[in-house]
């Protein structure tokens, strides 16, 4: 039994060195949105992905690990005639043609009073991405034709 353990426990230390191995951590934080031109201020559970890369990313908690029906999604070729175009962001773009609802959001953390800004998708009443993951993860199948 005592042999079992130390292979377990080599073997996740050689996955952790390889890249494999993923992170997260997830937190209450408050959220401040504009819906209807009016500022709404909730707290939500945010969760940081670290990928691979050191890369860290928010997602929902059912996001997490590829877990969401989105992140499992089958990568094929998307066409996204005006990607690039000057007009509207393309991560947006992206969000919109998985299917999703693009937001900007500021958060702010429970240890910083600063309020910090990004991107996310929502695909369903608990389901988000941040956008900058979806770009990641599907830069290499969008096509402009």
């Amino acid at each position: 039994m005592k042999n079992r353990i130390t292979n377990i426990f080599i073997f996740l230390i050689a996955l952790s060195y390889t890249g494999l191995v993923y992170s997260s951590t997830c937190e209450d934080m408050k959220i401040k949105i504009i819906y209807d031109r009016k500022t709404k201020i909730n707290k939500e559970k945010m969760c940081r992905f670290i990928e691979s890369d050191k890369t860290m990313y928010f997602m929902s908690e059912s996001c997490l690990f590829y877990a969401c029906d989105v992140l499992k999604k089958k990568k094929v070729k998307l066409v996204i005639p005006d990607y690039y175009s000057s007009i509207g962001s393309p991560g947006f773009k992206l969000c919109r043609d998985l299917g999703g609802l693009p937001q900007i959001y500021e958060y702010q953390e429970k240890q910083n009073k600063n309020w910090e800004s990004t991107e996310r998708c929502i695909f369903n009443d608990k389901d988000f991405v941040e956008i900058s993951f979806l770009t990641y993860e599907w830069k290499n199948y969008i096509s402009t034709k």
